[in-house]
């Protein structure tokens, strides 16, 4: 035990400093701790995998293919050493895996891929081991079997989404929980996009499969990176003691498994053997309860599809109101899943590639920051002509085939009712402002215009289980008639810490318009600072905006209008943030709204710089961002920004959509939330309300940002 340990600081020494002589030394221990090691021994088989590798570590380095060689050697034979109901079998079996892989990738052995895929598919069966691992090596199935069967492929990366909530990342930090996610994330688009690829079912059958796989993916890391909305918390609120019995046997089925701990000095290998036989026996029990425990949670009312991808009723449900667009994207294909009354279809999008829309994504992006920095007016004009190249992409390669399978081909006839879709993009295609794609300078009174906002209104919800969850909060919590909710208006002119030229001087007639629009509300404004202050922190007073102000009036404010500045991270969407008072000390995140309880909340106007941008490309297709997780957290309605806004713009946009909120009797209605914003940006896209020459349809910049999520 105490060479094993030798060679693996050895080894991790390496790592830091790359001296072979480290690793060669670290071969050494191991392989001299086999020696020393009996042939039956309880931990044979982990000094063996153990060598494997470090010997392949060597062969990474070096290239040396007989190191090669022996790594598969030995972890054959730590496989051999392992009963096959043993937990540890999936780990041996996942790496002996791997290093058949990259065998065949050298030498073109047929007999080492078809090795490689039996060793992994035998790690992802074995019912003891951690999900984990088991749905590592069910994905790396799956890639390979995509080349040559299809269908294996897909039932491969079926297999691992179904294991995704079994997963558990409570017991790492914020940090370590978003390096895991990242692991798994663009799973169930591949699962989806293969589902969709067999041809063993029918084109709706496909296209089913997809999209229960699809929103059983996204939803579980949703809820594992927001620690928010799910059939989870659900259960917790209504059964909450056998809530915390499943989240117990997950939280230490998803471990490592505990049997090569140190030996006590003089123990002998029997009871070495026996302490392993308890540990794997605790672990095949540990199985057995957790497997009971869903079957128990699966026949209470309301819980028959727990960690299930949600049935097919439970889908179609949510198209009554509207169709729902569920956009994958992925290595293999690009799809539309089309969600409408008539059932599930599928639209191919053979244009929307990976590369076209990496680059897409990457111009658009650039586009934006000269748009905002650049020196001259020549170079704003031609980032502005990017971006409407842009939108008019969008709409030749996403939007308008969607739009034209669902049968929307023109303007709505005056005095009838617009209607209305929900986009679920996912991925990068969330970077961009689909809600905004088209053709612009199409003539105004063309009926035909090819513009998204000119045929439906838009909304975005990350998965339909997430609109499903806010139109349930919104019929529940339905507001009293005939009387106005009550406002929280967080209003932030100047921001501690950030320079003066951070500055939204228009926030203050922002604020004081809401108040003529919200008569009852609860003013949280940041306090002018001191002349030549330089905005930096001072003491707060009661009305001042804090993370603890805002979270304490958030339960009991159905609105709650955000005008400040807004942060994405750009590696761990759980810490974007709003900018208030005390975001140094105490930033209001992403994370942060995961315990609050918001019963009344209607709507969140999040008029704040990019509080729908997903800066982490691990996590793009999981759409974490401040309005998905406002919405998840409870708030059928919000309205985010996909980036900076102009702050004198904000105030036309909030005052165009509060007056368009009211209902013909002259009360705030926040169902008409949607249809208010799209009022309120088509307006500003025509110009309408403005002062002097800001803004016409070439200049998507100012007010393409907007997007409406939820209900």
């Amino acid at each position: 035990m105490s060479l094993s340990h030798l060679g693996h600081a050895l080894l991790s020494r390496f790592e830091r400093t790359g001296d072979l002589l480290d690793l060669g030394q670290a071969v050494d221990q191991v392989q001299e701790a086999l020696l020393a090691t009996p042939a039956h021994h309880v931990f044979r088989a982990k000094y063996l995998n153990d060598l494997g590798v470090m010997l392949f570590a060597r062969f990474a380095r070096t290239g040396h293919l007989p190191d090669l060689d022996q790594a598969v050697a030995t972890g054959r034979e730590a496989v051999r050493a392992t009963p096959p109901d043993h937990p540890d079998r999936a780990w041996y079996l996942s790496n002996l895996g791997a290093w058949l892989l990259e065998r065949f990738k050298r030498t073109a052995d047929q007999t080492d891929l078809h090795a490689a895929m039996s060793a992994l598919t035998e790690a992802g069966d074995v019912v003891a081991a951690a999900p984990s691992v088991r749905i590592l090596a069910l994905r790396e199935v799956s890639r390979l079997a995509a080349r040559w069967d299809v269908g294996r492929a897909a039932d491969a990366a079926e297999a691992a989404v179904r294991l995704l909530p079994e997963v558990t990342l409570r017991r790492l930090g914020r940090g370590d929980q978003q390096y895991e996610l990242g692991r798994f994330a663009g799973l169930a688009g591949d699962a989806a996009a293969l589902a969709l690829a067999d041809p063993r079912a029918s084109r709706t059958e496909r296209a089913t499969r997809a999209l229960r796989l699809l929103e059983a993916g996204r939803a579980v890391l949703l809820s594992q990176a927001l620690d928010t909305r799910s059939d989870l918390t659900d259960l917790n609120r209504e059964h909450p003691e056998l809530a915390a019995r499943f989240l117990r046997l997950r939280d230490h089925l998803d471990q490592p498994t505990n049997t090569t701990t140190p030996a006590d000095a003089g123990e002998e290998t029997t009871a070495l053997t026996v302490r392993q036989d308890r540990a794997v026996h605790d672990r095949h029990r540990l199985a057995r309860d957790f497997a009971q425990t869903l079957a128990e949670i699966r026949d209470l009312d309301g819980f028959s599809s727990f960690a299930l991808p949600p049935p097919t009723e439970e889908l179609l449900t949510q198209a009554e109101q509207g169709p729902v667009v569920v956009f994958n994207i992925s290595r293999y294909r690009s799809d539309a899943l089309l969600l409408t009354r008539n059932g599930i279809t599928h639209l191919d999008l053979p244009h929307l590639t990976t590369a076209a829309l990496t680059e897409t994504v990457a111009s658009f992006q650039q586009a934006l920051h000269t748009a905002t920095t650049g020196r001259d007016r020549t170079q704003r004009r031609q980032a502005q002509d990017v971006m409407t190249g842009v939108l008019q992409w969008l709409w030749d390669t996403v939007a308008g085939p969607v739009l034209e399978a669902l049968g929307h081909h023109r303007q709505p006839p005056p005095h009838t009712d617009w209607p209305q879709v929900w986009w679920a993009p996912g991925g990068l295609l969330g970077l961009l402002p689909l809600a905004a794609a088209g053709y612009h300078d199409d003539p105004a009174d063309d009926p035909h215009r090819r513009t998204v906002m000119d045929r439906v209104v838009s909304s975005h919800t990350p998965t339909v289980r997430a609109l499903r969850y806010a139109r349930q909060h919104a019929r529940k919590h339905t507001p009293s008639p005939h009387t106005d909710p009550r406002g929280l208006i967080v209003a932030m002119p100047t921001t501690p810490g950030l320079p003066y030229r951070g500055r939204l001087n228009h926030v203050s007639a922002e604020a004081e318009i809401l108040r003529r629009h919200l008569p009852s509300t609860v003013l949280l404004c940041e306090p002018e600072p001191e002349p030549g202050s330089d905005s930096r922190p001072g003491t707060s007073r009661p009305s001042t905006p804090t993370r603890a102000s805002v979270l304490d009036h958030l339960p009991h404010c159905p609105i709650a209008h955000f005008a400040c500045h807004g942060a994405s991270h750009p590696t761990d969407p759980s810490q974007s943030l709003l900018l208030l008072h005390d975001h140094q000390s105490a930033p209001l995140t992403v994370a942060s709204l995961g315990p609050v309880r918001l019963d009344h909340a209607q709507l969140a106007y999040l008029s704040a710089c990019r509080t729908a941008a997903i800066d982490s490309a691990d996590l793009a297709d999981e759409s974490i961002h401040l309005a998905s997780a406002f919405q998840l957290a409870g708030f059928p309605h919000v309205v985010g920004t996909l980036w900076e806004i102009d702050d004198q713009i904000a105030v036309t946009v909030a005052d165009t959509f509060y007056t368009h909120l009211r209902a013909p009797d002259g009360t705030i209605d926040t169902g008409r939330a949607a249809l208010a914003l799209h009022q309120a940006v088509r307006r500003v896209r025509d110009g309408h309300d403005l002062p002097g020459q800001l803004t016409r349809s070439r200049t998507p910049f100012l007010w393409a940002a907007y997007l409406h999520a939820g209900a």
